[in-house]
């Protein structure tokens, strides 16, 4: 038996116990609920980044085109003289890339028709004198520099160049022989279909025309802008 003194304090004892007890209950049946709904819950997941893929147009491989554009001709005579022309000219063309990383190079060759006209004077005679254009072609190579989708470039080879020249109602024709040299942009506008604009500049040899009792030696340069559609195979 307790004494009356010792009574209050073990009653106090057995109540601090119990409320002990119901905190240590609740705390770990609250750990224990924890534990279960970390394991069903179910985080989402993050988006990853995926880094950018750079689309590439590859140059390399053989296509073919056609081309339109408009030429300035500048003639000369052994005289001394000189008269100007210019027009309309027109052809196709063809050539074969090679890349390596954002090297390209190659060849291409070119043919077409022109409709340029110059007239003058014969420094000799004094009497009108006019040329044509009539046909022309060139070899050359290329290299550029790629800029996905776009491609700049430098060009340059041989040319030639046929013009009929008349004086007087005499006529005759030559095949001139010369270089050619320029640079343009050339882009993709369609899978397996490419744009270009390029200027060249081309310098002809001088010929000799006989138009009857007078002999001409004329020689010419040339300013050309053109642009064209090409499709690569």
């Amino acid at each position: 038996m307790l004494s009356e003194r010792e009574a209050p304090a073990a009653f106090q004892w057995s109540w601090v116990m119990r409320v002990f007890g119901t905190f240590i209950a609740g705390g770990l049946m609250a750990l224990a609920a924890g534990n279960a709904f970390a394991a069903d819950a179910v985080l989402p997941d993050m988006p990853v980044a995926e880094a950018p893929v750079a689309s590439t147009y590859t140059w390399s491989g053989p296509y073919a085109g056609g081309f339109v554009g408009y030429n300035f001709a500048d003639f000369d005579q052994s005289g001394g003289a000189s008269f100007d022309g210019e027009g309309v000219v027109g052809g196709v063309y063809a050539g074969y890339n090679l890349q390596t990383e954002r090297l390209v190079y190659g060849l291409e060759a070119d043919i077409g028709a022109s409709d340029v006209d110059a007239s003058g004077f014969n420094a000799a005679t004094g009497v009108p004198i006019s040329n044509d254009s009539t046909a022309f072609g060139s070899l050359r190579a290329r290299i550029g520099v790629a800029y996905d989708p776009i491609l700049l470039f430098a060009t340059g080879g041989v040319a030639v160049s046929h013009q009929e020249m008349s004086l007087g109602g005499a006529e005759d024709d030559n095949t001139h022989v010369g270089y050619t040299v320029g640079a343009g942009v050339e882009a993709k506008v369609a899978p397996g279909v490419t744009s270009r604009v390029e200027y060249r500049y081309s310098d002809f040899d001088a010929k000799t025309y006989d138009l009857g009792n007078v002999s001409v030696s004329s020689g010419f340069d040339e300013h050309s802008i053109r642009a064209g559609v090409a499709l690569k195979f």
